[in-house]
């Protein structure tokens, strides 16, 4: 099998890209080939009182991904947002395409990423769609979410170009592998359980589409989180860590009468991980739900950074595509493994490096989610049905598309023949900050990716199935 080698963009512009140098991918020996995913010690989630013990059992995988049909030098555009824009929480998240990538080489596909950043804006997201098509990319895959993606959507629609968004809704000529709002709603109508007063904090995530609320409270333009966080802690009936035994009644009488039974977190992961470490140092025990944005890997490294526990109670809603999946003895489990292979096989390259090739692969390997990797093999898969690397061939395919576990994908079945591809619908989600050891360590820290956290921090904290509200 031929060395693969890796796209060289263009110089960096004004879009921001770095470009990401040509090498050679480093195969050692047929052992990289089988990884095997081995983990002998039994871990115990704690979610909500309730305790779930799930046994990892040994399972022999398969890394390599073989897709028939693939032209050489098949190139795939990745738009991910830099910096702190609107979107920029998934940029670590986003790395997860490399794996994809990787993989493909395993298998014999000659496929290169061409990364390019929107800056988090509608004109960013058509320069760099416009940039990866001079590129000629066979599709896109649009590593970003918020109303900033739709420049990137209406311009890849003009120019005839398939686009995916793993963390998104889809737009126009675009498939969106994300859980769709209905399916969002609904959990989190399920996460709040009996709440009959729940209160929405609305920190820019605006409110979910038809989830019943009893109160909002608009902390979009608050910069003083933890002053909110008093505020909700009274509406809630928290009982504050400093109370003053000789307060006065004055200030009894202008503290708010509790009227909220429950919380709503909308926002940023960013924001969101603020927000609840901010609640845990009021003492708010009412169950707390928060937004999809949740999932990122941003949504623990800013709880931490603020001073939160990674094992409070708080959930979310989405679907299992997270490390614990790998925990399953079913297909499902074993193609986690696989990815998570993948993983460890790429982060052992020293010549690695992340998407926009300012830090080794291995400084980002504990956040690289198999959602970008799922959208990447669906194009190539879609390249290898159409033979063709012309964006019309390839949209055509991929809307014929039908993939589960059998086609490489780490996640649950996608179809392609319907705009929302994912169809399993969403759950609710709690979080477990014991260690799977499914990952290598991230090597080194840093704001490579733009979201300015410790990418060593994100491994920690793992979202999967609460099976206490079925």
């Amino acid at each position: 099998m031929s060395d693969q080698t890796t796209e060289a963009t263009a110089s960096e512009g004004a879009d921001g890209t770095r470009p990401r140098s040509r090498r050679p991918l480093l195969f050692v020996g047929i052992a990289v080939l089988l990884v095997a995913a081995v983990v002998a010690a039994v871990l115990t989630f704690r979610a909500f009182g309730s305790s779930t013990p799930a046994e990892a059992v040994s399972a022999t995988v398969p890394v390599e991904i073989t897709v028939a049909h693939v032209p050489a030098k098949t190139k795939i555009g990745i738009i991910v947002t830099l910096g702190d824009g609107e979107g920029s929480e998934w940029n670590e998240a986003a790395q997860g395409a490399l794996v994809a990538e990787r993989r493909l080489a395993l298998g014999g596909a000659d496929v290169a990423l061409v990364t390019k950043n929107d800056g988090g804006t509608a004109a960013g997201g058509k320069a760099a769609v416009d940039a990866l098509a001079k590129s000629g990319v066979a599709g896109i895959v649009v590593a970003s979410s918020g109303s900033h993606v739709s420049g990137a959507l209406t311009a890849a629609a003009a120019k005839g170009i398939p686009v995916v968004l793993p963390y998104a809704p889809a737009e126009k000529d675009s498939w969106s592998t994300a859980p769709a709002a209905g399916a969002i709603s609904k959990a989190m109508t399920t996460a709040l359980g009996d709440a009959d007063a729940p209160l929405l904090v609305d920190l820019g995530g605006g409110a979910p589409a038809d989830l019943r609320v009893a109160h909002v409270l608009d902390g979009d333009d608050t910069a003083d989180t933890a002053a909110l966080a008093t505020t909700v802690a009274e509406r809630t009936g928290a009982t504050s860590n400093e109370h003053d035994a000789d307060a006065d009644a004055d200030a009894d009488a202008k503290t708010p009468t509790p009227d909220s039974d429950a919380v709503v977190v909308s926002g940023s992961a960013e924001r969101q991980g603020a927000f609840v470490a901010a609640l845990q140092a009021e003492n708010v025990t009412v169950p707390v739900v928060l937004t999809p944005d949740a999932t990122s890997p941003a949504f623990g490294a800013a709880l931490v950074e603020a001073g939160g526990s990674l094992s409070g109670s708080f959930r979310t809603v989405g679907v299992a595509t997270d490390d614990a999946r790998a925990l399953a003895s079913d297909s499902g489990g074993r193609a986690m493994s696989a990815f998570l292979g993948g993983v460890r096989v790429l982060a052992g390259d020293h010549d690695a490096e992340n998407l926009t090739g300012d830090q080794p692969f291995s400084a980002v390997a504990g956040a690289a989610d198999s959602r970008s990797h799922d959208a990447v093999i669906a194009l190539v898969r879609a390249v290898g049905t159409a033979r063709s690397v012309e964006p019309a061939d390839v949209t055509d395919a991929l809307a014929a598309l039908d993939l589960d576990t059998d086609a490489g994908i780490a996640g649950p079945a996608l179809d392609f023949t319907q705009q929302q591809a994912l169809g399993t619908p969403a759950t609710v989600l709690a979080a477990s900050a014991q260690q799977l050891g499914l990952r290598p360590a991230s090597t080194a820290s840093g704001d490579g990716t733009g979201s300015g956290t410790d990418a060593a921090q994100t491994a920690s904290l793992v979202w999967f199935d609460d099976s206490s509200t079925d």
